[in-house]
Formats: structure tokens, C-alpha cells, sequence
């Protein structure tokens, strides 16, 4: 009977609740809204205005669903898809060192002493591989080492996700497959590669291939996805797309300009169509950037107020948006805290394993001495980047990645690919450099080297450098690292030179020697912290006299010179050409003597070093050098040398030439313009005062000769270029030029 009873109570109960009405019918304010997309067009640098733009969303509460974006609109939109807020993003970007993610180099200050040589006379960039018997040229100037980096770092709240769906936001980036020029929509994977995919400028980044697609830069199928946010299931867009901006004729003066111009077209053509359907509700927003260019990394800053600008032109449409979420704000603060503890969890981690993938013909031990990082080590993301740019910078690889995998509670395996360039391990480097004083004495020399890299697993190197103008050098280079850090190694070669010498009295030409050397040298080397070198090592030299006019006594048809030599240097200067800070030190010693046939006996000193300041576009340098050779009878050719730009600049290059010699010099510089990514032009001048002297009693201040130069100097993608005026006191002025590296 209870039992019946009961069955009777649960029936009615049943039936009572069928017959209520429903939560959702109750009242109009749980009405489902509609859903609102945003996108985000490319543009490169002026694309960072798009942070602008989403502050002032978020500060007016408008909802957003879905997220669709191109190339630096998709690195924006992946960022805030992931949990970013507005005021996150805008620290980000403005952190951010956005030059040197576009450059592959480790920052030179950061370069072991080894790499900052081989970095010297030819240009490290621009690089032709040899492969399978022909030439191959990279697929990109840029692999995008450090641009992948940082999108892994602030992508890695969110790097287990595959479905882009699930995200916090649901997101896609745009890419184009450069075999079909279709447009490519990114919607699940590693968010990080996607991103890359989208913003690989053709020509500039590397491609990246994603299932079988070599896939290019979103902007050449579709810089401004509408349809792919409607497809996302948009019912409303706020579309924020860069204004394309078309130049007249006479302001296409130079292949910069027009290859701009010729994206601008490609852009327009596949965007404007898609723009001129939108009416409202949706939300165009177009940034007013004409002074700012799509490489102009180094004014980010300025896009994000230009941004937040727009938006607030179209304010009140904004809010009739955000009122169909009123309580958005409230609800996006508390998933925003939980994003903050999860990223807490990667921070606080410790690596579980390592898992190393490494096609090169170097050995595992060494890559993973260069990564620094051991299997039980706390998750370090910083000492994580410098390992990966340390193995980077070996030369071996387009890109060394990373990804992490959990393996419990606070731990990760970390899987390292170094994936071996494209170009193979042989490889050609090219340089050049000018010199004129336009008083007929102009030199030029063009420059190649050919190098082996890997020629054992240990990381040996044979490089063969053959340089011709008015001076012919040709040279063979072994370098074999002792240990798997790579820091010590023997360094052996042997060369054959041919240059003009000339000797002077007074202002005058006395001799001009057509001086052929040939040499082998042996030296031991050991980096000395991580911007110095200590070296040790033999050397002898067979010098051949071709007297073309006057007069230059030799011992005999020959002369033949052995030493040993003991170095220490330092540098820490992050440019080699025009360095805004660092200082560098050089300690040479050199005791020549009469042994396997050597004929003369002699010990030569040299001490030299500088120091650089810059205060915004001020630049102060400092250089002081005293040399000796401890004797006063020291045959000329191993005598120490003074004058030519830097040294002396109103003399012809090692006018001067002494047993002893002192220079001081100061430079100021001012940087009058900058072009991001082609060049720096700056205006300077410089004060020197120095001398050599044949015997050391002759040494005094008062014979020390005051010197100065004014110049005009560029930073050029082809290296240093100067042009201007020096003069010494007691000599002629002299007008000079240089261009290039030196040898």
C-alpha cells in the first residue's frame, strides 16, 4: 500500500513539472543572442592597431565568439583567443623586440667570440647551399627562429589544444597553399605553427608545411576573412581591416616602395569585395595608419592608440553590441583567472624527459651540451629560448623547435626538433669592400668562401676562401672542436697573399713592394666565459719581394719568419659595424725567432680595446690602442702601423709605421634616419691623436699628432658604408671612402 502511494506521489510530481513552463520561455532576457565574430586583417606592423581595437571592446563588454584572422591579424586573434585581455596584449607587443624576431641571428652579444669571427669580412647573410651537385638558395631570408619562439612561449597556455573550437575562443588563421594560391583555413593542429603559417611573408620567412601543404602568408588568398568568420557561424562581424593606401608614380622610387605597392594591389583585390557587402550591424573599423608601414616594426607602439581611436569613431555601435551580453565583463574576469592558473602550472613545472630529433650529421651529446637543460631541471622557458639559440647557432639548422607534453602532475617532456637546413652543410658566403682617398689610390677587393660543415660527427669545419682585386688571397681552413661544448677547438690553415707594401717618408711615397706571403699558422682556442678567447699557437711565414719602384732593403730574395703567439679577446659589442653599446679588448703577443730557417728575431705587444654609449640617438665611442716591439732595429714588415680612416684619417692606410705606436680616438655619431630593414644613415665626427716612432726615446706626448675626421656613415644590408673628410696635423687633408667588410 506505501508503495502505491509513493508510485501515485512521483506520477503527479512528474506530470506537475511537464506542465510548468519552460526556464528558457520565462522571460524575453534569455532569448539566445546572436553571435558575434571578429576579424583581424593583416597588415604587419601597422596590423598591432588591432590591440587598440580590442580595448575598447573589452572595455565597452562586447561579446565575441568566434575569432578569424590573417597573418599579424592572426597572431593578435590566436593571443587573445587563447585568454589574452586587452591590457595583457598590449605589454606583450610592447615587449616585444619585434626587429630582432625578424632576424635569425643570435644577438651578437650573446655570439660565442668563434661565431663573432666567422661573422667578420663576409656577409653571414645571404648564404648559397650546395647540394646534390648544384647550387640552392634558401626558401626564405628568414627561417624564423625567434619569431617561432615567442609564439610558442605565449601560445603554451593553450599548446595541448588541437580543435581550435575549444579553445577559449573559438579561432582560425588564414595561410595560402603557394603550390595552388587557394586560401588555407587553419582549424586544428599546434596553434603556434598555424600562426607561423599565416604570417610567412613569401620570400621573407621560410614556408611551413602543414599535412603535405607548403603553405605561405594568409594575405595572398584572403588579408580580410569574412567568410571564414560567417562559416565559423557569425551571425554579426566587427571587422577591423587596414586601409590600403596607393602611391603616385613619382613616390615609386625605389624597389622597396613598388614591392609594397604590388602587395598592396594583391591585398585590396582579395579583401575590398568582401568589405563592400558589410552593412549594419557589423562594424567596419579602418584605422587610420598611412604613416605607419607594414615594416615599420620599430614604431608599434604608435598603432595602438590609432586603434583604440577608431574604434571609439564608431562607439555607439559598439555598445548597442554589447548590450546583448550585459554580464560579459563579469564572466570573462573569472575565465581569465583560470587561464592565469593554468599558465601558473607550466611555469612551476620540471621536465620529465627530453626527446631529442636531430637529422644533422652532428652528435646528440653536443646539441644537448649547447640546450643546457637536463631531464629533472625546473621548467625554465627563458634559459629554455637561450639553449635553443645556442644549438641555432651552430649553422646547421633552419629552426630548432620545441614542444612540451604532460607526464603527470607539474611534469613535461620536452621534445627538441632541429630540423637540418634545406640547403645541406656545404654552403658559399660572398663579400666585397671599397676604398678610395679619390687621389688614385682606390682599392678593391670581391670575396668567397666555401665551407664544410659536419665533416665529422664532432663538428669539424673545412673552410677555402679565395679573395682577388688588388689583392689576391687564397686560403684552406681546418677547425676541430675538442668537446661537445664546442668551446675549445685547434684551428689550423695555410694561405698565400699577394699585396701591394708601400713605404713613406714624410708625406711622400718612397717604395711600392708587391709582397707575397705564404703562411701556415696552428693555434689552439678556448672560449673564455661567453664573449671572450683565449689563443695559442705557432706561426711561419715565407715573404717574396717584388720592388716595383725606390728602394726596400730584404735580407734576400726572401724572408722567412717563425713565432709563437698568445691572444686574448673580448667583445661584447651587439653590432659589428655600428654597435650602440658593448665594449671589446685585445691583447696580442708575438715573439718571432731564428729557428727552421727563420731570419729575423723580434717581439711585438699589442694592447687596444673601446668602449661604445648611446643615449637615444647619440652616439659616443671610445678606442685606445699602444703597441711595441721592445726593440728599435725591427725589420719593417713587422713594424706597427697607423693611418687611414679610424686610425690616423687624414693619412693613406699604415702611412706611419714604427717600432712603438699610441692612438687614441673619439667618435660622436647622430642617427639622422632610419629605414626599418634596409638601412640606418647617421652623421658623425671624430677627434684622434696618435703617432709611431722608430725608437722608444723618441716617445712623448708632444709628438703625438692630433687628427679628425667628419663623415657620413650608412648601415647597409651590404655592410658599413662611410664617405668623408679627414685631416692630421703636419699632413694633407684627405677625402675617403669605404664600403663593406674588411678581410
Amino acid at each position: 500500500m506505501k508503495f502505491i502511494k509513493l508510485l501515485a506521489f512521483l506520477l503527479s510530481l512528474s506530470l506537475l513539472t511537464s506542465l510548468a513552463p519552460s526556464a528558457s520561455a520565462a522571460t524575453p532576457a534569455t532569448k539566445q543572442r546572436p553571435r558575434i565574430g571578429l576579424v583581424l586583417g593583416g597588415g604587419g606592423a601597422a596590423g598591432v592597431a588591432h590591440v587598440g581595437v580590442l580595448k575598447v571592446l573589452e572595455e565597452q563588454g562586447v561579446p565575441i565568439d568566434v575569432i578569424a584572422g590573417t597573418s599579424m591579424g592572426a597572431i593578435v586573434g590566436s593571443l587573445y583567443a587563447a585568454g589574452y585581455k586587452a591590457d595583457e596584449l598590449e605589454k606583450v607587443v610592447k615587449a616585444l623586440d619585434w626587429p630582432s624576431l625578424f632576424d635569425d641571428q643570435q644577438a651578437r652579444e650573446m655570439q660565442s667570440f668563434q661565431l663573432k669571427r666567422d661573422n667578420a669580412g663576409f656577409f653571414n647573410t645571404g648564404e648559397v647551399g650546395i647540394k646534390d651537385k648544384s647550387l640552392k638558395l634558401p626558401d626564405g631570408l628568414v627561417s624564423g627562429q625567434k619569431l617561432m619562439f615567442e609564439l610558442r612561449r605565449l601560445l603554451e597556455r593553450v599548446a595541448q589544444v588541437e580543435d581550435f573550437d575549444r579553445l577559449p575562443i573559438p579561432f582560425r588563421a588564414v595561410a595560402t597553399d603557394i603550390e595552388t594560391g587557394e586560401q588555407v583555413v587553419l582549424r586544428k593542429g599546434n596553434l603556434a605553427t598555424a600562426v607561423r603559417a599565416s604570417m610567412s611573408i613569401p620570400g621573407f620567412f621560410s614556408p611551413i608545411t602543414i599535412d603535405n601543404q607548403v603553405l605561405v602568408d594568409g594575405f595572398v588568398s584572403n588579408n580580410v576573412p569574412v567568410d571564414v568568420a560567417k562559416q565559423m557561424g557569425a551571425d554579426i562581424l566587427i571587422v577591423v581591416s587596414l586601409p590600403y593606401y596607393f602611391e603616385k608614380r613619382d613616390q615609386l622610387n625605389s624597389a622597396v616602395a613598388v614591392t609594397v605597392q604590388a602587395m598592396q594591389f594583391l591585398t585590396a583585390k582579395n579583401s575590398l569585395p568582401q568589405l563592400k557587402g558589410l552593412t549594419a550591424p557589423n562594424i567596419v573599423i579602418e584605422p587610420d595608419l598611412k604613416d605607419i608601414g607594414s615594416l615599420s616594426f620599430n614604431r608599434v607602439r604608435e598603432t595602438i592608440p590609432i586603434g583604440e581611436k577608431a574604434a571609439r569613431a564608431q562607439l555607439g555601435a559598439i555598445k548597442r553590441l554589447a548590450a546583448y551580453a550585459p554580464n560579459y565583463k563579469e564572466t570573462q574576469l573569472a575565465k581569465r583567472q583560470a587561464d592565469e592558473q593554468a599558465e601558473q602550472g607550466i611555469r612551476d613545472g620540471r621536465v620529465a624527459k627530453i626527446i631529442l630529433e636531430n637529422n644533422s650529421s652532428l652528435k646528440d651529446s653536443i646539441l644537448l651540451t649547447r640546450l643546457g637543460i637536463k631531464a629533472g631541471d625546473a621548467l625554465n622557458i627563458a634559459q629554455l629560448q637561450r639553449g635553443l639559440d645556442n644549438m641555432h647557432g651552430l649553422g646547421y639548422f633552419d629552426i630548432v623547435d620545441y614542444s612540451l607534453t604532460p607526464a603527470g602532475k607539474d611534469w613535461y617532456d620536452l621534445h627538441i626538433i632541429a630540423r637540418q637546413r634545406s640547403t645541406g652543410d656545404q654552403r658559399l658566403r660572398f663579400g666585397f669592400t671599397l676604398d678610395d682617398n679619390f687621389e688614385g689610390d682606390a682599392s678593391y677587393q670581391l670575396g668567397v668562401r666555401h665551407i664544410l660543415k659536419g665533416a665529422t660527427s664532432m663538428g669539424t669545419e673545412w673552410r677555402n676562401s679565395l679573395i682577388v682585386g688588388d689583392r689576391l688571397h687564397a686560403e684552406t681552413q681546418v677547425l676541430h672542436p675538442l668537446n661537445d661544448r664546442q668551446g675549445a677547438f685547434i684551428d689550423a690553415r695555410a694561405w698565400h697573399d699577394r699585396q701591394d707594401f708601400y713605404e713613406y717618408v714624410g708625406k711622400d711615397r718612397s717604395a711600392e713592394v708587391r709582397l707575397g706571403e705564404t703562411g701556415i699558422e696552428a693555434n689552439w682556442r678556448a672560449d673564455v666565459g661567453t664573449s671572450s678567447e683565449l689563443s695559442a699557437g705557432a706561426i711561419y711565414r715565407n715573404l717574396t719581394p717584388d720592388i716595383k719602384t725606390g728602394k726596400l732593403t730584404f735580407p734576400g730574395e726572401s724572408l722567412q719568419i717563425a713565432g709563437l703567439e698568445l691572444a686574448y679577446n673580448a667583445d661584447t659589442l651587439n653590432d659589428a659595424d655600428f654597435p650602440n653599446s658593448g665594449e671589446w679588448l685585445q691583447a696580442e703577443y708575438v715573439h718571432g725567432f731564428k729557428v727552421i730557417g727563420a731570419d729575423v728575431e723580434f717581439d711585438r705587444l699589442k694592447l687596444a680595446g673601446g668602449k661604445v654609449w648611446t643615449e637615444g640617438k647619440h652616439r659616443v665611442a671610445f678606442r685606445g690602442q699602444v703597441a711595441s716591439t721592445f726593440r728599435d732595429n725591427t725589420f719593417i714588415t713587422e713594424q706597427i702601423g697607423l693611418g687611414g680612416y679610424n686610425s690616423l684619417s687624414g693619412l693613406s692606410p699604415n702611412q706611419l709605421r714604427g717600432n712603438h705606436a699610441a692612438l687614441g680616438r673619439g667618435t660622436y655619431m647622430y642617427e639622422l634616419a632610419d629605414y626599418p630593414g634596409v638601412a640606418k644613415v647617421y652623421a658623425g665626427g671624430s677627434i684622434e691623436l696618435g703617432n709611431t716612432w722608430e725608437k722608444a726615446k723618441e716617445v712623448s706626448w708632444g709628438s703625438l699628432l692630433l687628427s679628425g675626421s667628419l663623415f657620413v656613415g650608412m648601415d647597409s644590408p651590404i655592410g658599413p658604408a662611410f664617405v668623408g673628410l679627414g685631416h692630421t696635423e703636419g699632413y694633407d687633408s684627405a677625402i675617403f671612402m669605404h664600403v663593406g667588410r674588411s678581410f
